[in-house]
């Protein structure tokens, strides 16, 4: 099925065209079928993605049917189903943790654990970019997929800010702590403030989400846990915002170090 819009060609559209996709290897962010279908053809491409931790989304009629419109579409012509494609390959851990110590000796590198939101995992990759993180970690369930809505959003930071994909946070820092990685969260109640001295070495920033902050067995793993003091009479900064503030204070004491 041919794609109609410019924005299109990061969609996959159509029952057998995500069915070839999965054939061929292309990485899929998430899957968005329309609400009641169940039918055999259904059940397998769910558990497909289920075998790839590809999520699955229910979309009510009409909002589906607003995307095949906006996408250049007609009603139905999807078959019930669009695959939004992956921008580009993720890294492995491996590969993502690897280049960033090649890249200088003390990186930074942001983890976002359940950030939902497609603009502000963009705003935080724009501002990880001009603070000189080195790259993201993203869960491949309940994060926001790499949409254009969030490269526009990142003023074009996800089009080569390096990305790996895991399946879990927690995991993923019990590997960075044991190969010597220092992890700072970001949530209330903290340890410290984020202007302390907290950033020393090979360090992950960890941003929680924007309704619940950071999972319970994600706060556990963390080295330290900071806070941006608030004076007036919003108790909290909006994640994109308060990533920013901490990405910028620890680029801001590795200069002053240097």
């Amino acid at each position: 099925m041919s794609h109609a819009s410019p924005t299109a060609s990061s969609y996959v559209v159509g029952r057998r065209a995500v069915a070839e996709a999965f054939a061929a290897g292309t990485t899929i962010e998430k899957i968005l079928v329309v609400y009641g279908i169940d039918d055999a053809t259904m059940q397998w491409l769910r558990s497909e993605a289920r075998k790839r931790d590809v999520v699955c989304s229910t979309m009510d009629r009409r909002k589906f049917n607003d995307l095949e419109r906006s996408l250049g579409l007609a009603v139905n012509d999807a078959q019930g189903v669009i695959a939004l494609r992956a921008a580009r390959e993720p890294l492995t851990l491996d590969e993502l943790l690897s280049q960033a110590l090649a890249s200088e000796a003390e990186p930074l590198v942001v983890v976002l654990d359940g950030i939902t939101d497609p603009h502000n995992l963009g705003a935080i990759a724009r501002s990880a970019q001009g603070a000189g993180v080195f790259g993201m970690i993203l869960p491949t369930k309940f994060s926001a997929p790499i949409t254009p809505a969030a490269i526009k959003a990142s003023a074009g930071a996800l089009e080569t800010l390096p990305v790996a994909k895991v399946a879990r946070v927690s995991e993923a820092l019990k590997y960075c702590k044991a190969n010597s990685w220092h992890v700072v969260g970001t949530a209330l109640p903290a340890t410290s403030e984020y202007s302390d001295q907290v950033y020393d070495g090979p360090t992950l920033i960890v941003i929680g989400s924007e309704g619940e902050g950071l999972h319970p067995s994600v706060r556990a793993l963390c080295d330290q846990v900071v806070q941006i003091p608030m004076h007036g009479a919003v108790s909290s900064l909006n994640a994109s915002v308060a990533a920013a503030i901490v990405m910028f204070e620890a680029r801001k004491q590795r200069r002053q170090r240097q």
